[in-house]
């Protein structure tokens, strides 16, 4: 039986990007219910809507003039998920104040938290409003989920976070939704992100890993039931349905990690480590001189290594990040570092929103296509689990 979705429709300027939306959650075989606010109405017209979902849409209380059928309470109850794509500013004010005085906020009021999922889509600065910031906080508390919104230029002209999410996250949100939790009674930890080596107090030494793929993995774990970890290095994204701990450099990861480390069941090791920091940090600012400067570096702690040189009953799965011979040093590196999986991954991964990897065990190995990381974290665990054994092993 098809899942129901609910996509509701606010006044936002995004709301063009939600005709894609529901043509693919059409294509990917959900029943769609479109509900509109009447300022949506004014950006798009209904029938478009109509068009696409072979459907209803939905934008008055009262439907053909009747009460009868109780509208709101009817889409609230029967539905699967609430999916608001685009969620204006004054959408998240009405939910967080309790105020229902049109139908899609009608239906928010009689469905429970956890069956809502909100895409925020506005101005930066609306987004980083503190009134805006107190309801998600809010919202948040009560069981609300987000799928928070990318950065990048805005229809105002300007250019910042506020940007609805792309339409291949959103939807593959949705499918997400609907995960088996294969994943529960699980303890998982999940590294992040690029640490960094000062030199100074300001310089240092690091890479250019956003922690995309650490975060996405984290979600999509937490998806499927896990209770997760999340320790992220000097990452701007935010995941706010996990615990995350956020550190800097090697020695504070390696201290966060072996605090969390005996009691989990599986970890990735996805942060991109310093290999190397300085022998020695300079207190004052390295003044610019005509002489060459010559830095002095030495190994860091390994932490990859260390976890698999004392792991017990721990699923150990490293990432090993190659610009050449990416297979055969994959494999090289999950020896070494008695890895029970690594995860090959190309530096042209590093700071894009998708990418490709390899999966790597002692029996086998499997090549993933190109993917948005959010759709590539999900099938990395479908694969572990249904080609790796994932669940048979140690755990």
């Amino acid at each position: 039986m098809k899942k129901h979705i609910v996509l509701g429709v606010t006044g936002s300027i995004s709301a063009y990007k939600s005709i894609e939306i529901v043509r693919r959650l059409i294509q990917d075989e959900f029943y769609v219910s479109v509900v509109m606010t009447k300022n949506a109405t004014n950006l798009i017209s209904p029938l478009t809507f109509e068009t696409i979902s072979h459907n209803t849409v939905y934008t008055s209380m009262f439907e053909e003039g009747s009460c009868k059928n109780v509208t709101h309470i009817k889409l609230a109850s029967e539905s699967d998920l609430i999916l608001i794509a685009p969620t204006s500013y004054n959408v998240f004010g009405k939910v967080s104040a309790g105020i229902a005085d049109d139908l899609l906020t009608s239906i928010l009021a009689a469905a429970p938290p956890e069956k809502v999922l909100f895409a925020p889509a506005m101005n930066v600065h609306m987004y980083e409003n503190p009134t805006m910031v107190f309801n998600r906080n809010q919202l948040l508390k009560r069981g609300y989920r987000f799928i928070e919104p990318d950065e990048g230029p805005l229809a105002c002209g300007t250019s910042g976070r506020g940007r609805l999410k792309d339409v291949d996250s959103i939807v593959q949100e949705v499918k997400n939704n609907f995960c088996p939790a294969l994943l529960s009674h699980k303890k998982i930890l999940i590294t992040a992100g690029a640490t960094r080596e000062y030199l100074d107090p300001i310089r240092y030494i690091s890479n250019t890993s956003s922690g995309r793929m650490g975060f996405a993995l984290a979600k999509a774990c937490h998806d499927m039931g896990a209770d997760v970890t999340l320790i992220a290095a000097n990452s701007h994204l935010e995941n706010p349905s996990l615990k995350c701990i956020r550190v800097e450099t090697v020695e504070e990861m390696h201290s966060e990690v072996m605090k969390v480390y005996p009691h989990v069941d599986i970890v990735f090791m996805a942060a991109a480590v310093s290999d190397f920091k300085p022998v020695q940090i300079q207190s004052q600012k390295i003044k610019k001189t005509d002489q060459v400067l010559t830095l002095e570096l030495k190994q860091n702690q390994d932490i990859l290594a260390e976890l698999g040189a004392t792991k017990k009953h721990q699923i150990l799965i490293g990432f090993a990040a190659e610009s050449e011979c990416l297979l055969e040093r994959a494999k090289e590196k999950q020896i070494r570092k008695n890895a029970d999986i690594m995860i090959g991954n190309d530096l042209a991964n590093f700071s894009s929103m998708d990418g490709s990897v390899w999966i790597i065990s002692h029996e086998h190995s499997a090549k993933l296509q190109a993917q948005s990381k959010e759709e590539l974290a999900t099938i990395i665990l479908q694969t572990l689990i249904e080609q790796f054994g994932l669940l048979q092993n140690g755990s």
